[in-house]
């Protein structure tokens, strides 16, 4: 694939990720669903691109962000949305699909158990509700297992249809 084609196609997915974002920030329900669709065109740009363009897909789209729609969706789409999708196709290069998903949930898993501990997060719920700190942490880690299981679901239908529907037509236009 030409240089310039890559570019093209690098700026074209930053901006698409850039309108989701934005769309998830202005909707009122959906918001998970919508930064899962962005995290998906980083997987269509490490499918297409390569990794190291995901990855400038990944940082442009998360600058967009803080210009607008602002710093609360560009902490959940960079610290887990944006980053998921790349951490699981750098692990896909270098282990197998087994070790792939153990290191992608004890990665992801360590890194919410630090964004709660730094940000205090916990602490809010400290007291409203009379369960201790340690198990409302408990809650929220079994919850980001679930939504991984169903992430890697989604995940790999989404990759299948692009490379079955969507990924013939854009080669056809090369």
């Amino acid at each position: 694939m030409q240089t310039s084609w890559k570019i093209a196609r690098a700026a074209i997915l930053s901006a698409l990720s850039w309108l989701l974002l934005i769309l998830a920030a202005s909707l009122p329900t959906g918001r998970l669903f919508v930064l899962t669709l962005a995290s998906f065109l980083l997987a269509t740009a490490c499918q297409e691109l390569g990794l190291a363009a995901a990855a400038l897909v990944y940082l442009a789209s998360s600058l967009l962000a803080l210009i607008w729609p602002g710093p609360l969706i560009v902490l959940l789409y960079a610290l887990c949305f944006g980053l998921l999708p790349l951490v699981i196709y750098f692990f896909r290069r270098h282990v197998s699909p087994l070790m792939t998903r153990l290191l992608t949930h004890v990665l992801m898993t360590g890194l919410v158990f630090l964004i709660i501990q730094l940000l205090g997060i916990d602490q809010l719920f400290k007291g409203n509700f009379p369960a201790s700190n340690l198990v409302l942490t408990a809650l929220v880690l079994v919850a980001l297992q679930l939504f991984l299981f169903v992430y890697y679901y989604a995940l790999q239908h989404f990759e299948v249809f692009y490379s079955q529907r969507i990924s013939p037509w854009l080669r056809r236009r090369d």
